[in-house]
This record gives C-alpha cells, structure tokens and sequence, in this order.
C-alpha cells in the first residue's frame, strides 16, 4: 500500500526536537558523502492567474530529489505555485498565491524504497518546509552560536518565524526576543501569539537595527529579495542566521569569521521565452532569487560542519553566520520518512493500492 498524508497527519507526528536529531544524522551522512542530492530544478513560465496589471508573475514549477541509504529512502519533491513580485515598503518581495482549488496551495514529497523502487508515501509539505528549515537553521546554530546564548534579535513575523525560535531555543538556553516587522502591527501580534506558546519573553522593535543590536543571535526571516542586513550591524560574539541567502549583504558575509552555507549546490533555472520577454518588459531578473556574485565554493557546508570536516567558532568574540542558501533534497527524504514511519505507527493516512504506481511494462 501506499499512505497519503497530509498536513494534519504530519502536525500530529512531527515535533522540533525529532526533526533537528534526524537532520542532524543525515547532515551527517551527507558530510561524509554516504547520502546524495541533486541540485534543485525551477522551471518558470507567464501565468494567467490574475494577481495585478503592474505585479510581475508566473508559475514556478520546483522540484528537489535527494536518497539516504541509511534509511534505504529516496524522495522528490514538487511545489507548483503561483508566485509574484510586488514591491513593499519599495522593497521586492516574492510570495505566492493561493491559487488552488480553495485558496490553497500545491506541494508535495513522494517517498520511495530504495528496497523495492516503489512509492511508499505521499506526504503533504507544508508541515514539513516549516519543520525543516527551523531545525537546520537551529542545527547551524548548534555548531556555530555561543553555548550561553540567551538572547535572539528576529527581524520578520511571517510564517517561518516561530519555527525558527522554537527550534533555536532547543539548542541554546534562548530566554528573550525582540522582533520587527516592517508590516504594521505584525511584530505586537506575533508576540502575543507566540511568546506563550514558545515559552520566550518577547518584545516588539521599532526597527530592524533596534531588533538586533547587543543580540547574541540574530535571525532573519523574511521573504525579502533585496538584501538588507549589513556588516556594521555585526558585533563581536554574534551569531547570524539567515533563513534564506537575499538577506545578508556581500560586505555582511566577507565581515564574519567564519561562514557556512547550507549547500553549495545550486537551483537550475528553465525560463520560456514569453516569460523572458516579461522579464524584459519589467526591468528584472524574475527568479527566485536575484542574481548573486558569490562563489558558493568558497564556503563549507553544513554537511562538512557537521561531520566535523571545517572549522567553526574557535572564541566568544568571534562573528558567525550560518545561510540556509538553498534547500536540498536529503531533508525533505529524511522528514517524509519520519512523519511515515509513525504515521504507520499511529495508524495515520490514507491507504490507496500500490498497483496504482507499479508497472508490468518495462519503462
């Protein structure tokens, strides 16, 4: 058989301390060579969803693969969404648009044995992204942020916020936030719903220089595509994180002692040539992310961080930053197989026949 999940499935088995020990095991593989990713695939192309006359838009076909022989699992997931450009606060913001049946959006992991080449799950991934990328982004901090850290500097109160403290305060004794948002009572109604929950005292700043100045941690969270945190706002002993890689500037990035991304592998990016055409009639390359000079190459990552293969912070008064730069396939595999296996437990989901995605025909 083969189980669908959902997202309600996934919220009844997930918790943050499970994500960050089973991503921190398969980082480790990953450091050591023994699991595999490919590089992340985007095909982008004009779409006829109505979002604004003056709003650049399209729709972003996205996939992600990655296999851990550990857990002899394979998987690949798929987002297609409807995505847009607007300018905010004359920043560029991307987001997407719940464009689907029900306002909803359309992201999925399909979970292979890599024992017998079947489909084993069909996990829903929203759960899952806000899991993910909370855990790894702690899992940085783990290695690389101040073991008496206490207090955190949160610029961004959206959606992958309270992830990304709920994970941090399970490796560092976290006990105060301070939190902006540019959007007008964001940050206050983010505290009130969080702080309890969280179990962090947290007050709103008025500014992101406010948010992160004397912080032990600062954390980034935000769908920016223009980068905006600078150097200057580096003091000694800080530790930032940045949830994706248009946050930080260039001289942010060369100012930190020691540095570590994500991945060093890549999007590939499709375009057709009636969306290059839009892009051309907007004045900017629409992608995911902008266009970047930097040789990712240059800087370790967190599979050789965590398999002790590059150095991290050596002394107190050291600048470090942890850039989750792009996502990779090994941590959708590991969670999807995580929420499988107990859901299985649990007896979650929903069972369809395996004869549905198995073939006599040779492909």
């Amino acid at each position: 058989m083969t189980l669908m999940l959902s997202n309600d499935d996934a919220e009844k088995v997930l918790t943050m301390a499970g994500a960050i020990e089973a991503l921190e095991l398969v980082y480790r593989d990953l450091g050591i060579g023994s699991a595999v990713n490919r590089g992340r695939t985007d095909i982008f192309a004009p779409t006829v969803a109505e979002i604004g006359a003056d709003v650049p838009s399209a729709h972003q076909f996205k996939t992600l693969d990655g296999s851990i022989p550990r857990l002899q699992v394979a998987s690949i997931r798929v987002t297609s969404d409807v995505v847009a450009w607007p300018e905010v606060n004359g920043k560029r913001r991307r987001i997407k648009i719940p464009a689907a049946t029900g306002k909803r959006y359309v992201g999925l992991v399909f979970l292979f044995s890599s024992a017998t080449g079947e489909l084993i799950s069909i996990v829903q991934d929203g759960m899952l992204q806000r899991f993910t990328v909370g855990a790894i982004n702690a899992i940085g901090a783990k290695y690389m942020a101040r073991e008496d850290s206490s207090l955190v500097g949160l610029i961004g109160a959206g959606g992958q916020a309270a992830p990304q403290l709920a994970a941090l305060k399970l490796v560092r004794p976290i006990k105060k936030v301070r939190v902006y948002s540019p959007t007008e009572g964001e940050a206050a109604a983010f505290c009130k719903i969080n702080s309890e929950a969280i179990g962090l005292e947290m007050t709103v700043a008025s500014s992101p220089e406010e948010a992160v100045k004397g912080v032990d941690i600062a954390v980034t969270a935000t769908n920016s595509r223009v980068p905006f945190f600078p150097a200057k706002w580096l003091e000694p002993g800080m530790h930032l994180s940045c949830m994706q890689r248009d946050e930080p500037t260039d001289d942010c990035i060369s100012a930190v002692d020691v540095a570590v991304f994500h991945t060093k592998l890549k999007e590939h990016e499709y375009v057709s040539t009636d969306f290059a055409a839009m892009e051309k009639k907007h004045k900017f390359v629409i992608r995911d992310h902008p266009p970047r000079e930097l040789n990712w190459d240059d800087f370790p990552d967190l599979g050789e961080l965590v398999a002790g293969r590059t150095p991290t912070r050596t002394n107190a008064s050291q600048k470090t930053l942890f850039l989750n730069s792009t996502g990779v396939g090994t941590q959708f595999t590991t969670l999807a197989h995580l929420i499988y296996t107990k859901s299985l437990e649990q007896g979650l989901g929903h069972k369809v026949p395996v004869d549905w995605f198995v073939e006599s025909i040779q492909p």
